[in-house]
């Protein structure tokens, strides 16, 4: 099998893995809000956001430099040094995991006094805040030893077992919660809190075995080198990149964290486990065109067909923004018919958020095409300060705005700091790929989405039925929206052909 071969093979498995944990992964959000207590639900993403924060620090960059040395050192059969690298990795990254563990343990009543119930909605119940912030944080102990598993996996580029490791992490939290709740009887912030600390747990025999069964069979086999110079060179690959990531981290979860602090974590609960959720489904579209377009414009950069990358990512974020775009308006239309639908109207002072959230996906998928296309060129440094100033700037106007407007304010931050950083990687892509922004096209996609809904404000005021509603309403808009696009032709379907033959051409 060649090498473009393999790619596709294991971009089509994960894409497809990717897809069919999202609905899973959705599940649980639902199960949560409907057979647990919101406050509860609040303080468990309050917690797990608060451990992703300081999760920062415990893996040094040390996974990304596995998955960068393991092939190599495979290539140059050196599987003594293989095995070196991962035991290396596995001791410094559970070492510094336990020794978080430990401080969170040791000061988890300050944590659960001064941060967690900073709002005092858990005063007199401190004992069952202490207890989730203890599970938790042992929990990703466990997370930070099936970390080093995973990515040795992913290292021996075995797409296969790689691929289900997201897919089987999130359906294991479903079935343990499914037995929490409905055979011990639990309904409470603990149902989660077990389930996400005994799920790394299980992964951790399940995916070991694997390890050392199907992939790496000769690990005991092999002898372990302690050399300084590997550690050396795994640290200097690997500190740049938890530089890099920290940010991503850090605008992922510092909505979260200020929610909890300023506003309680009823609106914790609302953002993380419902407006959140929601929106991002529309994200997975731009993650599938980022699985083929970073090897993509990496060869057509390295081969100085720049003009012909150019092209080829003007024509893609165009039609990545027609597609995205009535989804997030749709989105924004109905959001009090899906909370109905899936939730309950207690989550219904979610609606603005989803309303604002929605729009800013648009946003969201673009940047991750810059982004991608960013790293494929070699420019990967710029991508970083790129997410370290929306990082920065969300931190900023958090603090200044949540306070006042809660998770309005969280959301209108959010879409700003998208907004922000895409005309940020806009403006760095024109200079290195002659891009040009189709703004006539741009400005007719947006008139003929906003315009899509009149038929579908008609339609849906006469009937009365929520399922109908979102069925019948959004058969209307997208059946107007395509016939708008199509016959203003913001999308001319030979124009796509020909982009994809040009791009093909290339070899």
């Amino acid at each position: 099998m060649s090498y473009k071969e393999r790619a596709i093979k294991g971009i089509s498995w994960n894409f497809l893995l990717l897809i069919l944990a999202a609905p899973i992964g959705y599940l649980v959000r639902v199960l949560y809000a409907n057979e647990i207590p919101k406050l509860d639900v609040g303080l468990f993403y309050a917690v797990l956001d608060f451990c992703c924060m300081v999760a920062i620090f415990k893996d040094l960059g040390l996974s990304a430099a596995l998955v960068r040395f393991i092939p190599k050192f495979l290539h140059e059969k050196r599987k003594d040094l293989v095995k070196s690298a991962i035991i290396s990795v596995g001791v410094l990254q559970s070492s510094v995991s336990l020794i978080i563990t430990i401080l969170i343990i040791l000061l988890a009543p300050f944590i659960a006094e001064f941060y967690i119930n900073n709002q005092g909605q858990f005063t007199g119940h401190l004992d069952l805040v202490i207890d989730v912030l203890i599970i938790l944080s042992i929990g990703y102990w466990f997370q930070s030893i099936m970390d080093v598993i995973s990515n040795s996996i992913l290292g021996f580029q075995n797409q296969k077992y790689f691929g289900t490791i997201n897919f089987v992490r999130i359906s294991l939290i479903l079935i343990l919660s499914v037995i929490f709740i409905y055979i011990f009887g639990l309904h409470n912030a603990l149902v989660p809190t077990y389930a996400y600390t005994l799920a790394p747990i299980l992964m951790i025999l399940i995916y070991g075995y694997i390890f050392i069964r199907k992939i790496f069979p000769d690990f005991f086999k092999e002898r372990f080198l302690f050399s300084k110079k590997l550690i050396k060179d795994l640290f200097s690959y690997g500190l740049p990149v938890m530089l890099g990531s920290a940010g991503s981290l850090v605008l992922g979860y510092v909505d979260g964290i200020c929610l909890t602090y300023f506003t309680g974590l009823n609106a914790v609960a609302d953002y993380r486990n419902v407006a959140m959720p929601t929106v991002s489904i529309l994200g997975y579209f731009a993650s599938a065109v980022g699985a083929v377009l970073f090897p993509m414009s990496s060869e057509l950069w390295e081969k100085g067909y720049k003009e012909a990358l150019g092209y080829g990512v003007e024509r893609i974020c165009l039609y990545s923004f027609v597609l995205v775009l009535p989804m997030a308006i749709l989105m924004a239309y109905f959001p009090s018919v899906i909370i109905n639908l899936f939730f309950n109207p207690q989550y219904l002072s979610a609606v603005p958020a989803i309303r604002i959230l929605s729009l800013g996906t648009i946003f969201m998928t673009l940047n991750r095409i810059g982004f991608t296309v960013l790293n494929g060129i070699g420019k990967p440094q710029l991508s970083t300060k790129i997410i370290y100033f929306g990082a920065i700037f969300n931190l900023i106007f958090n603090i200044l705005l949540i306070p006042k407007l809660g998770i309005v304010g969280a959301s209108l931050t959010t879409v700003t700091s998208y907004f922000l950083m895409w005309i940020l990687q806009t403006w760095y892509l024109s200079k290195f790929l002659n891009y040009s922004f189709l703004i006539k096209k741009w400005v007719l996609a947006v008139l003929v989405g906003i315009f899509s809904l009149i038929p579908l404000v008609l339609i849906t005021k006469t009937i009365n039925n929520v399922i109908l509603q979102l069925i019948v309403g959004g058969v209307v808009y997208f059946g107007v929206y395509i016939i708008g696009i199509l016959g203003l032709k913001v999308v001319d379907i030979k124009e796509i052909y020909d982009t994809i033959n040009k791009l093909r051409g290339f070899k």
